[in-house]
């Protein structure tokens, strides 16, 4: 199927599955140690290790003045069939995957873990920059 956007900017087309993670970090374990980790040693893992999946991404939250965040960060994971999800997944339960639950619980809090399965649909945007006498109330932007 062609990706082709339509008139109101979404995209139509062959899209991708996503696996969407919010992780929590282990109590005691310091902010540094943990996005130390999670980047440098379990991205790596996760990397060559994990089956089906074409894509892995951690998202770390910025420390922005009046943002407070739930979760520690955000996991996405593309696959090309829910039927990939599943079998990764299914995959996490067996002896291949043990190092990779390893590793986890040597910073993660997975008990806390939430995921969801989901299709992305996107939209294209103009990307004009911010027109500060357009109007918009006072504060935004």
């Amino acid at each position: 199927m062609v990706d082709v956007p339509n008139r109101g900017g979404h995209r139509r087309g062959a899209t991708m599955v996503k696996l969407i993670s919010l992780v929590y970090r282990k109590r005691g374990v310091s902010d540094a140690d943990f996005y130390g980790y999670w980047r440098d040693t379990h991205g790596p893992l996760v990397a060559r290790t994990i089956p089906f999946a074409k894509r892995y991404v951690q998202n770390h939250p910025l420390q922005w003045t009046g943002f407070t965040y739930d979760a520690d960060g955000i996991v996405e994971m593309w696959f090309d069939t829910e039927d990939h999800v599943r079998a990764y997944l299914e995959w996490r339960n067996t002896a291949g995957a043990r190092d990779l639950k390893e590793d986890e619980d040597r910073f993660q809090d997975f008990r806390k873990t939430r995921r969801f399965v989901v299709r992305e649909h996107q939209f294209e945007t103009t990307g004009r920059p911010w027109n500060a006498g357009a109007g918009l109330p006072h504060g935004a932007g």
